[in-house]
């Protein structure tokens, strides 16, 4: 059991001076399953919070649905994105693959 939290993955080298792997830690994301007034029925959202001086463009893979989608952040944006709606689903896990040219 450790007392750090995880550590981000490095990034590798895109070409033409640009970056790609998990996000750089300028960038902040969390994933929410958003309950409806159906039982088990969740909105699956992404939280996205770019303080970066550059965009930033991820392909999110979230558990819930299985399925991935793509978006880019301008620099010192924050987004809420639907990632899926009526999913069955309690609870949300995202996976981000980006990349990004500081």
């Amino acid at each position: 059991m450790s007392c750090h939290p995880p550590v981000k993955q490095v990034s590798a080298d895109g070409g033409n001076g640009g970056r790609r792997g998990s996000p750089p830690l300028c960038f902040d994301y969390r994933g929410e399953a958003q309950a409806t007034d159906k039982a088990g029925v969740s909105n699956i959202w992404a939280y996205l919070n770019n303080t970066c001086s550059y965009a930033v463009e991820c392909s999110i893979y979230n558990d819930a649905t299985e399925q991935e989608s793509r978006i880019s952040v301008n620099p010192y944006k924050q987004l809420r994105f639907l990632l899926a709606s009526g999913a069955p689903a309690k609870r949300v896990q995202l996976k981000l693959d980006c990349s990004w040219n500081p």
